[in-house]
């Protein structure tokens, strides 16, 4: 009887990852050779463990725009293979593993294009978290190569001075939103992020080094009597005059500084938390980022 082609993929998966010299095993199966779609999802399962790095792409950069496209054929191919481990009844052993490494793939896509120090470092600390695998091993080296990278490229000449912020204001505007601040579906969060962006092309350095994001978090009341916001997030950057908050919401000419946000969001200080600015979404219980809060930005 011939084999369904979520069945090849699942079981030469399966032989991939259990084959500890890690050799290719190739089908001799008429039917297999017969079916071009079957071949093509047997062969994405053999691949899903494979190291993806490429001499093409510039050693130095090791999340250029290249590499974040191969990625993000990496996580298309992923969703396919699962789709069609579903449909073959893989073991759940085979299919954690995919979806582990899915879970990397997705969250370095998402975190693109990774520009800043501490977002790369909150990036090494969740892969730690994950099983062992080729993947993580792999991706984890990048990581570490790419903070030194940032290092070289743009490293910091000291801790900017507000004045240094405001000469950028002109530049940055655009990244605002309309009247009320708003930009982008997501509201504050896109809006922070567009401003972060922005940031970052003016002043590489800074974008590495001192900027970074303000998340306002409720215990369970409703922040700000007129809003009514469940969270409220805004572009923040290290300066000489302390940390001063980018928020068009509550001032569209200049940075206040972090206290004067704080009160004008109505929020309790305690509630009030810095994070990588390159993650979107907001922090996990731990009020640090988790894989839920890379999530993905489109302007």
């Amino acid at each position: 009887m011939q084999r369904s082609v979520g069945n090849a993929a699942v079981t030469t998966m399966i032989q991939r990852m259990e084959d500890g010299a890690g050799k290719r095993k190739r089908s001799t199966s008429p039917q297999d050779q017969e079916e071009p779609k079957q071949a093509r999802t047997a062969a994405l399962a053999e691949d899903t463990d494979e190291d993806y790095s490429s001499s093409e792409v510039a050693a130095e950069d090791q999340f250029s725009p290249e590499s974040v496209n191969q990625i993000e054929a990496q996580q298309r191919k992923m969703v396919r293979l699962l789709e069609d481990m579903d449909e073959g009844g893989a073991p759940d052993r085979v299919k954690r593993a995919a979806e582990e490494k899915l879970d990397i793939l997705t969250l370095l896509r998402n975190l693109a294009p990774l520009r800043s120090v501490e977002t790369v470092q909150q990036a090494i600390r969740l892969l730690e978290t994950q099983p062992d695998s080729k993947a993580k091993t792999t991706y984890l080296a990048k990581l570490q190569e790419h903070l030194e990278y940032l290092a070289e490229q743009f490293p910091s000449a000291g801790v900017p001075t507000a004045e240094t912020l405001i000469a950028m204001w002109p530049e940055l505007t655009s990244s605002f939103g309309n009247a009320s601040g708003q930009i982008g579906e997501d509201g504050c969060e896109d809006r922070a992020h567009a401003i972060c962006l922005a940031i970052a092309q003016q002043s590489p350095a800074i974008g590495a080094n001192h900027l970074s994001k303000q998340w306002a978090l409720s215990n369970g009341a409703r922040l700000h009597a007129d809003h009514q916001w469940n969270h409220h997030v805004a572009a923040s950057v290290e300066t000489t005059n302390g940390i001063l908050v980018i928020d068009p919401v509550f001032s569209r000419t200049a940075p206040i500084e972090l206290s004067e946000w704080v009160d004008k969001v109505h929020v309790d200080s305690d509630s009030v938390h810095q994070v990588a600015w390159g993650f979107l979404g907001k922090p996990g219980a731990d009020n640090q980022p988790d894989f839920n809060s890379a999530v993905e930005y489109t302007p």
